[in-house]
């Protein structure tokens, strides 16, 4: 019996697409003062080919390939401190994901699994999410990181309740399913086909290009991640509460591939 839904925030409430650009940005422009040849579609040229080889850290990579230890230590620091000044105004909701919170609230017990820092759980108060979470598992209030199987252990640890009675929800098959596979949880991956619906439609050109390589990259997961099988796969978190309710009611929640059940 499910007991327990534990969510990711980011690209499953929160819509990081922003964030992210405007990290990938900065970088981009350091690397271009650096290499007044080198353009930002250069940059996520060399962002997405280390990305779609499936490589787990592929900005760090390519921004050390360019700059010089002490150029990446300034820049990383000097993104790190803007993108946390900025979380809460280039982290809007996903559209439907408050909705699917309050109604997946009333028949289970909720928490949150997330490699997020102390902004994150003020922005999910801010928006009147956070009432709904029994158990917040931040990674910096932790201290450990996806895909490090403590973090999710310390969520069970905080719910109570055998790893067989709960649900990770993630849009990462690697960060987010894996390790709460190898525990023994059931798993629902949102995998955002069409990256426009999560809510961003920026008119920049630099940031639409970034937006689209995102949206391959991610449609390349199941092909770089071949061993990974979702108990449960929906489109959109709009989806997650009518996949579950037609799962709980006996049926396959759509037409499903082998150890999968998708909507």
């Amino acid at each position: 019996m499910l007991e327990w839904i534990f969510l990711d925030v980011g690209n499953v409430l929160l819509d990081e697409d922003p964030l992210t650009y405007l990290s990938f940005l900065r970088h981009a422009e350091a690397i271009s003062r650096a290499h007044p040849g080198l353009a930002f579609r250069d940059v996520l040229a060399a962002w997405e080919a280390r990305a779609a080889a499936g490589s787990r850290w592929p900005v760090p990579e390519v921004v050390s390939a360019f700059l010089d230890e002490g150029a990446c230590d300034e820049i990383w620091a000097s993104t790190e401190r803007e993108v946390r000044g900025r979380f809460a105004a280039l982290s809007p909701v996903i559209p439907g994901a408050a909705a699917v919170v309050e109604r997946l609230a009333r028949r289970h017990r909720l928490g949150l699994i997330a490699n997020q820092g102390l902004e994150c759980r003020a922005r999910l108060a801010e928006l009147g999410l956070l009432r709904h979470f029994d158990v917040v598992a931040l990674s910096e209030e932790v201290g450990r990181y996806k895909p490090d199987p403590a973090l999710f252990e310390a969520a069970l640890d905080g719910a109570g309740s055998p790893p067989g009675c709960c649900l990770m929800v993630g849009d990462r098959l690697d960060n987010d399913l894996a390790p709460a596979r190898g525990l023994g949880m059931a798993t629902a991956w949102v995998r955002w086909p069409r990256f426009a619906a999560k809510g961003w439609r920026p008119d920049d050109p630099n940031a639409l290009a970034y937006r689209d390589a995102l949206e391959r990259v991610a449609a390349l997961a199941p092909a770089l991640r071949p061993h990974i099988h979702p108990t449960l796969v929906v489109d959109e978190t709009r989806d997650l509460d009518a996949a579950l309710r037609d799962v709980e009611q006996g049926g396959d929640g759509g037409t499903a591939g082998p150890g999968e059940v998708t909507r």
